[in-house]
């Protein structure tokens, strides 16, 4: 009996050890499990931060190596900057050098938007200073594009109690910039032309000059504080200022072609005008008037234009005054003599199947006369002599059909097709001035050749280039372009044109008590845009001359476009030149004194016109109402005799007068002919 329950205590304590050794063996697996885990999350956990690490290091890359230039030079542009100082640009001078376009400073007003916080406000504040309505401003101050720097207003005249509102307003200052001012306002307007709001030359002298005149800015390195405010802290690097430019423009003489040619297009309701005054000797342009002007310091009130230079720029058909060179041409080959005679065939002349016509019927005329009364058949006569080739070089060594080199923006060269291309009759229509055209500035210019004895010089209208400090850069001095015709022939020529403002020439308006004028009136008519050949009742009437005709001191070009009535360049522009050479003659100093000669006392044998140190001209005149004695005078000097008793001569020959058809001394009736004999 003591046996069974020692049995059932070995099979517990079997079970019992049985039990044990089985959560001994799951204790094990369980520990086991753990472990795994723990390597498995810090693989990830090592794994995450192996990869974070690796972007960090690849867009360190990126940002250090790849872009890190670019990021560089970012950051530099947001804490350092390189500040431009514009140097002042240069003055305009005249040739007295009197100031026509100066620099002044004035105040720019900016905003940076960022740094804004009432918009509304600093607008109310800011529009009455700038003049500028508060809803633009207040809409460059509200920008989408995330600008950091907006103009409010540009060149604005600033109190110096509203520069210091400003300067108290976050966000927003002042800067000083420098603003071109034209003191005599419209004056040469179309010359000089103007700048714009950086100061960069858009027309005229200030474009074409440009370079010299606005010199080259200067630069200084800066940086911003943590405000945002520049701090200079090197030294300025060296610029280059701006050079004067001396123009040879006289602005009284300007003043007095500006104002004859205004009234001329008032008096003819024109559609525009030009007047050029040029010193024959220099080519220097003396006064450039155009009409309409406008006024610099105010260009947003005008249309381009009236911008245009249009003594440059336009071109028309030169008209009668052509004849001039016709003649020069045509005496310097030898073709033709001042004496010669040529039918004018009554007024109508067929060539081929055109039939032209003078304004009056003309039978026999001399070559004088053909000019003086400007007929244009026989002008033609005189081409048909003269030949194609040779009138078509003429023209070209007058400076038809090129620029003239001037040395001004939109210069036009004309048009003057070559002879090859001439139709069957060019000829005739060039030798009285159609079928070519011409700058006011070139029919300037080759009158200019006529004046001084031959030479077709330059046109120029700067003198010389300078320093602010008054030295002397460059100087552009006077060129000959070339010999044109001899000096017999210009004088000859001369003595002709004399005779066109002489009682009964188509130019006797511009006529000059106690000068002699010589000159060529012309009428052109216009091109029509709409449809082949010409305008009816549109012209272009000129009149182109130099004074003194024996010494002279000015070429004058007047041209209208367009007059409404007036159809002539004797009865429209020769009055305009009458007014523009009168007062500049009498400005420069030369007048007309009479040194009224005894009756019975015989003529020199100098030329009648001298000019006389310091007291301008001198004119020697026999007693008024009597026949003067040309013996012994040239042919110069005779017609000056003749102009100054309003005398018509026929003159016979060359060298000096030997015999002539009245008496001197004998009663004389104004306008009465007189036949001169010369050997």
């Amino acid at each position: 009996m003591k046996k069974k329950p020692y049995k059932k205590t070995i099979k517990s304590r079997r079970r019992l050890a049985a039990g044990s050794k089985r959560s001994g063996e799951g204790s094990s697996s369980s520990s086991a499990g753990s472990a795994g885990w723990m390597k498995f999350r810090m693989a990830l956990v090592v794994g995450v931060m192996g990869l974070f690490f690796c972007v960090v290091a690849f867009r360190a890359f990126q940002l250090q190596v790849v872009s890190g230039e670019k990021l560089e030079n970012k950051a530099r542009r947001q804490y350092q900057r390189t500040v431009k100082i514009a140097p002042s640009r240069g003055v305009v001078y005249d040739r007295n050098m009197d100031e026509l376009a100066v620099s002044m400073d004035v105040d720019s007003v900016y905003a940076r938007p960022a740094r804004v916080e009432d918009a509304r406000a600093v607008s109310r504040a800011l529009a009455p200073m700038l003049a500028v309505d508060t809803r633009a401003i207040r809409k460059r101050l509200n920008t989408d594009g995330g600008r950091q720097f907006v103009w409010l207003k540009r060149q604005v005249d600033l109190a110096s109690t509203e520069r210091s509102m400003i300067s108290g307003m976050d966000g927003v200052g002042s800067v000083k910039e420098s603003r071109r001012f034209y003191p005599n306002s419209q004056l040469a307007a179309n010359l000089l032309g103007f700048t714009g709001i950086d100061s960069d030359g858009l027309e005229g002298v200030e474009l074409f000059y440009d370079t010299y005149l606005k010199g080259s800015a200067g630069s200084v390195n800066a940086a911003r504080d943590a405000r945002g405010r520049l701090m200079i802290f090197d030294e300025f690097d060296d610029s280059v200022e701006g050079m004067d430019v001396v123009l040879t423009i006289d602005k009284n003489l300007q003043y007095i072609a500006e104002k004859a040619i205004a009234r001329t297009v008032k008096e003819y309701e024109a559609k525009a005008a030009t007047a050029i005054v040029m010193d024959p000797y220099t080519g220097d342009v003396l006064a450039m008037a155009t009409i309409p002007s406008f006024d610099p310091n105010e260009i947003g009130k005008y249309k381009p234009h009236q911008w245009r230079n249009r003594a440059v720029t336009d071109v028309f058909e030169p008209g009668s005054t052509l004849k001039a060179f016709l003649l020069a041409a045509a005496l310097e080959e030898g073709v033709i003599e001042s004496d010669d005679i040529f039918f004018c065939e009554n007024g109508e002349y067929d060539v081929m199947d055109r039939t032209f016509h003078d304004t009056k019927k003309h039978g026999w005329l001399s070559t004088r006369n053909i000019i003086r009364y400007s007929s244009n058949i026989g002008a033609i006569k005189i081409g048909e002599k003269l030949g194609e080739s040779n009138l078509y070089h003429y023209l070209r060594a007058f400076g038809f059909g090129d620029k003239t080199g001037v040395g001004l923006p939109g210069e036009a060269r004309g048009r003057l097709r070559h002879y090859d291309k001439w139709s069957g009759v060019s000829l005739n229509t060039i030798s009285f001035g159609q079928g070519i055209s011409a700058t006011a500035l070139q029919l300037t210019s080759a009158m200019g050749a006529i004046a001084n004895g031959g030479f077709l010089m330059q046109p120029r209208v700067v003198k010389e280039l300078r320093h602010m400090g008054g030295k002397t850069v460059k100087e552009i001095n006077p060129i000959i372009i070339r010999r044109v015709i001899s000096e017999d022939t210009s004088e000859i020529v001369t003595d002709i044109l004399a005779s066109v403002t002489t009682p009964g020439g188509t130019g006797v308006n511009a006529a000059i008590d106690g000068f002699r004028v010589a000159g060529k009136t012309g009428t052109a008519q216009k091109h029509s845009k709409v449809k082949r050949g010409y305008e009816d009742g549109k012209y272009v009437v000129s009149f182109l001359g130099f004074v003194p005709a024996d010494k002279p001191a000015l070429v004058i070009l007047v041209a209208i476009d367009e007059p409404e009535h007036g159809f002539s360049g004797g009865g429209t522009a020769a009055p305009a030149f009458k007014e523009i050479a009168t007062e500049s003659l009498s400005y420069l100093g030369i007048f007309a004194q009479g040194l009224i000669r005894a009756e019975n006392e015989t003529a020199g044998t100098g030329d009648d016109l001298a000019l006389g140190t310091g007291k301008g001209l001198l004119v020697s005149v026999a007693a008024p109402g009597v026949v003067p004695d040309f013996t012994g005078y040239t042919m110069r000097g005779a017609l000056g005799m003749a102009s100054m008793h309003a005398l018509e001569l026929d003159m016979v020959g060359s060298g000096k007068a030997v015999s002539q058809s009245r008496v001197a001394g004998e009663n004389l009736s104004e306008g009465a002919r007189i036949r001169v004999v010369f050997k």
